[in-house]
């Protein structure tokens, strides 16, 4: 995207709203540069506090995942009454929650945006241990067991990878998301996983899906989940070449930028994304 076209897109009126959703117990520092390319691109830009979901410096408490998707359904509301048109867009865990709340929202969203994701954990560097992990979600075994961040953290560029290890070496959050997950937050987001997939066909409004060909948390098989349980609504997807699972910080971090805003303008415009190839 060219610097005068987005010189341009500042200068005009704006187009609606777009909800981020960072992953779990992130902030949206995960969807900096997404952020800032949507304003130039004329649209408001929410990245609003999940409170049990969202990261939290004073300490990490967790509620149930209904009650994430009630304060996205209530920012939502909020937002619509304001500027019309509203999109929800959201990466990892933010992109099984936007789903969640569009599930609910019906044809009043006009669009979503899901980045990296994440209904079925089996990327590369998930090893065969997955298939223990309801034993420390939903057992005592589990109890002081904590997911821990570790390399390659979601990036396959190296300058970005340095620098998330002095990130979280000087504090408790990067860009690529939270040192440590609770078992707590962990085991709603199963459960919320789980809902998504069984309300996928509840869904009805345009969906683009962004997806690393490399990504080590969540295969492509994410996106056959969606091209099978999406039976109301137009599904297109990008598969990006070279990123891990944080696209949005990663190598194709321009290129998502530029689908989603085209993705943006098309379902306000009314028309079909352009760039997008249907799955």
């Amino acid at each position: 995207m060219t610097a005068s076209f987005l010189s341009d897109a500042a200068a005009s009126p704006v187009r609606g709203a777009v909800l981020l959703l960072p992953g779990l117990c992130s902030t949206a520092d995960e969807l900096l540069h997404l952020q800032s390319s949507l304003r130039r691109s004329g649209w408001h830009v929410s990245a609003p506090h999940i409170a049990g979901y969202s990261f939290d410096a004073d300490g990490q408490r967790t509620t149930g995942f209904d009650q994430w998707v009630d304060r996205v359904c209530a920012e939502f509301a909020q937002l619509r009454q304001q500027y019309g048109t509203v999109l929800l867009a959201g990466i990892s865990a933010g992109a099984a929650l936007a789903l969640a709340a569009v599930a609910r929202l019906g044809q009043a969203a006009a669009g979503v945006v899901l980045m990296s994701t994440t209904l079925r954990m089996d990327g590369w560097s998930v090893g065969r241990s997955r298939w223990l992990l309801p034993l420390a979600l939903y057992t005592p075994l589990g109890r002081l067991w904590r997911y821990r961040e570790r390399a390659p953290y979601g990036v396959k560029n190296q300058r970005v990878r340095e620098w998330i290890v002095q990130e979280l070496k000087d504090r408790q959050i990067s860009r690529a998301g939270c040192a440590a997950i609770g078992v707590a937050h962990l085991r709603e987001y199963d459960r919320l996983r789980r809902a998504v997939r069984r309300s996928l066909d509840r869904v009805r409004c345009p969906v683009l899906a962004l997806h690393a060909r490399e990504d080590e948390v969540a295969s492509l098989s994410n996106i056959d989940l969606l091209a099978h349980g999406l039976k109301h609504a137009p599904l297109h997807t990008v598969v990006l070449e070279n990123s891990y699972h944080m696209i949005s910080i990663d190598n194709d971090r321009r290129q998502v930028a530029e689908e989603t805003i085209e993705f943006a303008r098309a379902v306000a415009e009314g028309r079909a994304p352009s760039t997008c190839n249907p799955s």
